[in-house]
């Protein structure tokens, strides 16, 4: 349909407007206009009511004008704007802005954007808790537009565990973030752009050595240190680096060394040679991330200097020197992240001198890389010493093996209860500690659908790992009936210092936490009965209740009165970790309260009248965001 006899009607209305309603009776243009209407009258009821009011208008008196104006000209306006359209000629181009940016057209409630948005753009604590729980909860949330550019942002927020979070969650995301950091880059910058480096060399790896070139021109401190580092990807730098850590100075030397020492060239090596002759603790020192085989067979060389020089048969350990001492474990911790031949081939010797501390190595080298000669040596050494080693093959069978050749094998170290029930042969007792140690380095990744490997084992401060691996083939499930029933789950032994978020103090459950999936239903109803009554056991945690929550959990009754069960200390802050996380009304979480205060008796717990008062501000309404500012 063709709109012009309406935008030429709407046009001279307007005019009419602008001229005064005292000439519209010898305005002849507008009368033309409101004829040409008459044909689409019979079209449509709207066109005809516009055209019975132009009619109308036309012959109106002085007084009524003003309205029927007014009347006619919002009609023909509300229908141009439902009806009307906006084009441009020419072809469609991407706005190159924006790569990198996000997802822009996204159906978000308001309730789970704004909050993040205020976390991003605000300060203050709790905004890390807050960011770390909706990522838990809604990753694909983050890949928003709108908060894309909010997390570059933060790469420079004052609070630096938050920026070093943010940074993880951005290099998880792959290239398509490498143009959004690029974006409005500043080689004289502070941290925020030396994150920005690190990001891309993180993802990008030598793809991008030309970039890390151009920003070295100018760099400031803390970026420069950061691109000097990222030269270690490209083969190619070699001489530059030789030439950096003659002319560089403080940390942008140290991190030349680092780089150099990741060169595989003849020229690198001889350098290295030269130093550990000259100096061996500073050689070693920058040798311990140097993966080059060359950097393995001279960290071997000096090794077996050690070891050929002092003859334990004829010296014993315990009459050498503590220098000498310290010379082997200086050694050995350069030994770390290698496995040329030479230097597998004496890891039994080391044992036979240093047999915890050559365990340590061989478990912290296979972290870093499952080279098939430090996986043949774990396996060596398991069969001829057994469980020191346990450590060693299960993390290189995790990361290799099928997930049920893996669970076959191992299972057996997990004593259920069930296992020790009446006419069962008592099995054999064997340590699990090397397998749960190796599956606290395991996350469930909700947003990834994947289990990932990290480098240090998970807790709630996660922000600052670094994943080794995706086990593409995930876990065989019958581990969660093995862990989450195992005899020894509350030994002391699991007991962890306060520095889990939440004060959470067993590091049985903070291992069970990574493994968390939600996705399974079995595996969410058995978590949530785990967490339930084990919180009844050994006393509330605000950990349990926010696993309880993302399990879907609905009885959360006399949790309260379980806090501080087995350690009064500290009562305030748990109990009000715990009210904030409760999903009780106030009148629920004031009986309990209650009941939790006169559990107490007469014990001398610091703070307890605070609690009595929250008892009489719950039952008077008061939320519990307001009984923490009566705590402050």
């Amino acid at each position: 349909m063709n709109f012009g006899v309406i935008y030429e009607l709407r046009d001279r209305l307007e005019s009419a407007a602008v001229a005064g309603v005292g000439l519209l009776g010898e305005d002849f243009r507008l009368k033309r206009a409101v004829e040409q209407i008459a044909p689409l009258a019979k079209a449509s009821p709207v066109f005809g009511r516009i055209y019975e009011m132009g009619c109308r208008l036309m012959e109106s008196s002085q007084e009524e004008r003003g309205f029927l104006l007014l009347d006619v000209l919002a009609l023909v306006d509300a229908v141009l704007c439902t009806q009307g359209s906006l084009l441009k000629e020419g072809q469609w181009e991407p706005v190159e802005d924006l790569a990198g940016a996000g997802t822009v057209c996204t159906n978000i409630p308001y309730s789970k954007l704004a909050p993040v948005l205020d976390a991003f753009e605000g300060t203050g604590g709790g905004r890390y808790a807050l960011l770390r729980n909706a990522h838990e909860e809604d990753g694909q949330l983050f890949s928003d537009y709108r908060i894309r550019n909010l997390m570059v942002k933060a790469l420079g927020d004052s609070y630096g565990e938050l920026a070093d979070m943010v940074m993880r969650w951005l290099k998880m995301e792959g290239s398509q973030v490498i143009p959004l950091l690029k974006q409005g880059f500043e080689p004289e910058g502070g941290q925020d752009m030396a994150r920005r480096v690190r990001i891309v060399e993180e993802i990008a790896g030598a793809e991008e050595n030309g970039f890390y070139l151009e920003i070295l021109k100018t760099a400031g401190k803390p970026v420069r240190e950061a691109a000097i580092k990222a030269l270690r990807h490209d083969m190619g730098n070699e001489k530059t680096l030789l030439d950096l850590v003659r002319s560089e100075k403080g940390n942008a030397k140290e991190a030349a060394y680092f780089s150099l020492a990741c060169m595989e060239g003849e020229a690198a090596c001889e350098y290295w040679k030269k130093m550990l002759d000259k100096n061996l603790e500073k050689g070693v020192t920058h040798l311990v991330n140097a993966p080059a085989p060359w950097a393995s067979d001279l960290i071997a060389d000096h090794i077996e200097r050690w070891l050929d020089t002092y003859d334990l048969s004829k010296t014993p350990w315990k009459n050498l020197k503590n220098e000498d001492k310290g010379q082997l474990f200086m050694l050995l911790n350069g030994a770390e992240r290698k496995h040329s031949p030479k230097l597998c081939t004496l890891y039994r010797r080391l044992y036979g001198v240093a047999p915890q501390e050559t365990a340590k190595v061989l478990n912290a080298s296979l972290k870093w890389e499952c080279h098939p000669n430090l996986r043949r040596t774990a396996q060596e050494l398991y069969d001829a010493f057994g469980d020191v080693f346990l450590d060693s093959v299960f993390w290189a069978d995790l990361l290799d093996d099928e997930p049920k050749q893996l669970f076959e094998r191992f299972c057996g170290y997990v004593t259920m209860e069930e296992d020790e029930g009446a006419g069962k042969k008592p099995p054999k007792k064997r340590d699990p500690a090397g397998i749960l140690q190796v599956l606290s380095h395991v996350r469930y990744e909700e947003r990834l659908g994947k289990y990932v490997v990290y480098r240090e084992p998970f807790c709630q401060m996660a922000g600052q790992q670094e994943p080794v691996k995706t086990l593409e083939h995930g876990l065989d499930l019958r581990w969660y009936g093995c862990l989450l029933n195992y005899k020894n789950r509350f030994d002391m032994k699991w007991k962890k210092p306060y520095y889990y978020y939440g004060g959470r103090q067993n590091g049985y459950d903070v291992m069970l936490e990574g493994l968390l999936r939600t996705d399974v239903e079995a595996v969410k109803e058995a978590y949530g009965k785990y967490y339930y009554w084990n919180a009844r056991y050994r006393g509330t945690e605000a950990g349990d209740i926010r696993i309880l929550k993302r399990c879907g959990w609905s009885d959360y009754r006399g949790l309260l009165t379980h806090v501080g069960k087995r350690d009064q200390s500290q009562m305030v802050y748990k109990v009000r970790q715990v009210l904030e996380e409760l999903p009780l009304s106030n009148e629920e979480m004031a009986k309990e309260l209650e009941e939790l205060v006169q559990g107490l008796g007469k014990k001398a717990i610091t703070g307890v009248g605070i609690l009595e008062r929250w008892v009489d501000e719950l039952k008077s309404g008061i939320p519990v965001d307001e009984l923490k500012q009566a705590y402050r």
